[in-house]
């Protein structure tokens, strides 16, 4: 065994009490794809400040963590775990693997994604698996997931896929869980509380993105069915009218301001506007170096 039980994670304060100390496969993935602000949340987080929260999709993972569990240890003798571990090398770099097995660990994720490759698997979560590899000292893997729309699995079993040791990003995490444990900038409650809340928006995007894609492709499913053709229809839970093709009109107010910016200003109202808000999620390609 090449590292060491610091908690078994029965009790979730004192686990998440152990975690304030080290750098978590969660935290590396963070730090990874973060700016400062999200280094200031997680210093906060380290000083027991802000977070820990759930929402609906982290229920369902919960819940569904068991049962995917019971299939990992059937299918590869993976056994299900909430130990918090330590590194034996470096104590401070710390994961809590979803399975743990003989020479090999795996992590759980339920999700609204079909993933068909590897490579379509979020970097955040094959740097998580890495590092888990990195605490553990083992150098296989498994990311099993399940699949699932509005929280009905999409298949009878969950799916999986082997991650590979890489050598070089492990040690890039390193670097980063170094350079973020010799870092003496200060906490900052006000951005974990606003990490957390846009952390919270993401998941929800994600979840409704996926169901707007699933609600459009039903669309194009009844669209292809009436064959562009007007029609009406009560059906037991919904209505549709289909309407005629045709052309829509439309005033070119570029055009006008550009050639009568006159007439163009004496039709134009204003009236006060609320500022917006825009989330962007981050991609792989965000990370910050």
């Amino acid at each position: 065994m090449t590292y060491t039980v610091i908690d078994d994670g029965t009790d979730r304060q004192a686990w998440l009490s152990r975690r304030q100390g080290g750098v978590s496969a969660t935290d590396v993935a963070r730090l990874a794809r973060g700016g400062t602000n999200t280094w200031a949340a997680i210093r906060a987080e380290k000083a027991g400040r802000g977070r820990d929260f759930t929402n609906t999709a982290m229920q369902h993972g919960k819940d569904r963590e068991p049962v995917i569990a019971r299939f990992a240890d059937n299918m590869f003798g993976l056994h299900h775990s909430t130990a918090l571990l330590a590194a034996a090398d470096e104590p401070r770099f710390i994961a809590t693997p979803d399975l743990i097995g003989d020479g090999e660990v795996g992590d759980i994720k339920t999700t609204v994604h079909d993933w068909q490759h590897v490579s379509e698997l979020p970097g955040r979560y094959v740097d998580q698996v890495l590092w888990q590899m990195r605490v553990t000292g083992f150098h296989s893997a498994r990311l099993i997931y399940e699949p699932h729309e509005n929280g009905v699995p999409l298949y009878p079993f969950p799916k999986f896929f082997p991650i590979e040791w890489d050598a070089d990003r492990v040690a890039h995490l390193e670097s980063i869980a170094y350079e973020f444990l010799a870092d003496d900038g200060e906490p900052d409650e006000d951005a974990a509380v606003l990490d957390a809340l846009l952390t919270d928006a993401a998941i929800r995007k994600e979840i409704a993105d996926a169901a707007a894609a699933s609600y459009r492709s039903t669309l194009d499913r009844i669209e292809e069915h009436l064959g562009g053709k007007p029609r009406r229809f009560d059906g037991s839970l919904a209505s549709l009218t289909r309407s005629a093709d045709g052309v829509t009109s439309a005033v070119d107010t570029t055009r006008l301001k550009r050639e009568l910016p006159d007439v163009a200003a004496q039709y134009t109202r204003q009236s006060p506007r609320k500022g917006s808000l825009r989330i962007n999620l981050h991609t792989d390609e965000k990370e910050q170096p």
